[in-house]
């Protein structure tokens, strides 16, 4: 299952502000660590649908969205918890450590 892909900061935070958990994964074709980072959380989706909505935001069509939430670097996964963000974290994780992110 792919993750869904977010292009606009209205639809992100249309999404933030309808589910209680949203992971946004900020990835870019031309990052190395992202695709490894895609297909972990790509296994995970499944795994946490029914705890967290997650999305793929390819930074190199969504400038506003990673200048808006200062995204520094790919990836980078946020967390949003009942519309806020709540942690962040940087560069390649294993699913381990998303899990880790959800506190789970």
């Amino acid at each position: 299952m792919k993750l869904d892909s977010v292009t606009t900061y209205e639809e992100l935070m249309e999404i933030v502000n309808s589910h209680d958990i949203v992971l946004a994964c900020f990835v870019a074709d031309w990052c190395e660590p992202c695709t490894p980072m895609k297909d972990e959380l790509d296994k995970l989706q499944e795994e946490l649908q029914s705890i967290a909505k997650m999305v793929a935001i390819p930074i190199d069509q969504s400038k506003e969205i990673a200048l808006r939430e200062d995204v520094q670097g790919v990836p980078t996964i946020i967390c949003y918890k009942k519309g806020k963000e709540k942690d962040r974290i940087g560069g390649y994780k294993q699913a381990a450590s998303v899990r880790k992110l959800l506190k789970l």
